[in-house]
């Protein structure tokens, strides 16, 4: 009985403890739980502070460029737009209203008749008008643009620059004639003498123009029916003389020379043994030329 008293009081005794230690426990946490309330009220407190927006105003940048930046940050994606297409246009503008000068492009020690007939090409790559379909455009070809070939003009307002020139003795009297060909296509040759002055031998789209070294110019003829004419300088006579034509039929297979009959054929049938030696007669040797351009590069007025 007594050992049960014991352990009872003993008992009793431990409960106490265990609830002294329980209530200082609690006490404990409590404050602990209280001082992390605290300081998260004023962690927050204070984060709270930093995202409220300033009451005092942004400075102005005194820097103009930059006024105008933020000016545009305002504006709508399709209103910078409609101002840049507009920017573009106003510069594409001023550039196409500008008139562009052509300069031709004088060889040092060019003989003088030639550097009449370049400008003369120079004019009429600068003149206002040209329409080779307006009679007062055609109306200047015989006159202050005397020496111009308007065929070689249809497609020289546009490409120009493709156009060059030779200089080369074709005729062997010791002055040089002067070549004008599209890009290497020889169409024009330009010779001069005292007695004749200018002289012109030009060829048409519908010819391909050969020059040989031995002074021969060959035209080929495009179409079914193709001719082939030869030409040489004649001093006699100061100019260039045909001296003979030859012609074939693609579809008959035949061959032909003599003169021109009147449904646009040569008169003459020959055999093609006859042909081939008529062309071994007159063809050697292409002659090569160092080509000039025939303008500069143009410029804005």
């Amino acid at each position: 009985m007594f050992y049960r008293n014991l352990y009872r009081k003993r008992e009793m005794k431990l409960e106490k403890t265990i609830l002294s230690k329980i209530f200082i426990l609690k006490i404990t946490l409590l404050c602990i739980l209280s001082l992390c309330a605290c300081a998260k009220a004023e962690k927050t407190e204070n984060i709270a502070n930093e995202m409220e927006p300033h009451s005092t105003p942004l400075a102005i940048s005194e820097d103009p460029e930059v006024e105008i930046f933020e000016d545009k940050e305002s504006e709508s994606p399709e209103e910078m737009k409609s101002e840049i297409t507009e920017s573009e246009n106003t510069g594409l503008e001023d550039i196409s209203s500008a008139q562009m000068q052509w300069q031709v492009n004088i060889y040092p020690d060019m003989p003088q008749p030639y550097i009449e007939v370049l400008k003369q090409y120079e004019q009429f790559m600068n003149a206002d008008n040209q329409n080779l379909n307006d009679e007062s455009v055609r109306a200047k070809f015989g006159s202050e643009w005397k020496y111009v070939y308007d065929e070689l003009c249809i497609y020289m307002p546009s490409q120009g620059i493709y156009y060059n020139y030779a200089l080369a003795d074709l005729t062997g009297n010791g002055f040089p004639e002067m070549v004008i060909a599209s890009g290497d296509r020889p169409y024009i040759i330009y010779n001069y003498s005292e007695t004749s002055g200018i002289g012109m031998e030009f060829t048409t789209s519908y010819f391909d123009m050969t020059i040989y070294q031995n002074g021969i110019i060959e035209y080929v003829s495009a179409g079914m029916y193709s001719s082939t004419t030869y030409v040489q300088f004649q001093e006699d006579v100061d100019e260039w003389v045909v001296i003979d034509t030859i012609a074939v039929d693609l579809i008959d297979d035949a061959y032909y020379g003599g003169n021109w009959g009147s449904d646009g054929e040569l008169d003459t049938e020959i055999t093609e043994e006859e042909y081939l030696r008529i062309q071994e007669k007159y063809v050697t040797e292409p002659m090569e030329f160092e080509w000039i351009p025939l303008f500069l590069e143009p410029f804005p007025e």
